[in-house]
């Protein structure tokens, strides 16, 4: 088996496991006149999966509220999108349960490889 085939291979067995539905958006330069909030473009929705490698929590102190932060890592077929930092990542369906719903920002560029069989990137929920 050649390296290209199992390439594929993997990226079609990688791509099974995303049962889980995302919209990735991206801010777009452009500011809501009413809400002062910056508008968002949708860049990818599709298939992913969420995975956590280990857990990974982070307090933060900020205006005077404790925080914690849950790093995350989302799944993403390759060439499905070319990722920014910041982009948002929302999960519109999942088959865990309560992760319908759930936000995450995307912490920088899909790590691209010359045999990946998934993008993989660091995500850090998004907790209001």
């Amino acid at each position: 088996m050649s390296a290209h085939s199992a390439v594929a291979r993997g990226r079609r067995m990688a791509e099974s496991l995303m049962l889980d539905t995302v919209r990735v958006t991206r801010i777009n330069g452009a500011m809501d006149p009413v809400t002062g909030e910056s508008e968002r473009t949708v860049v990818y929705e599709g298939k992913a999966k969420l995975q956590n490698q280990s857990q990974y929590e982070q307090d933060q102190v900020a205006g005077g509220h404790v925080g914690t932060i849950q790093r995350s890592l989302v799944h993403l077929p390759v060439g499905a999108l070319q990722m920014a930092d910041g982009d948002l990542c929302t999960f519109l369906t999942s088959s865990a349960p309560f992760v319908a719903g759930q936000v995450y920002r995307l912490a920088g560029e899909a790590p691209y490889k010359t045999f990946e069989t998934a993008y993989r990137v660091y995500a850090d929920q998004v907790v209001a």
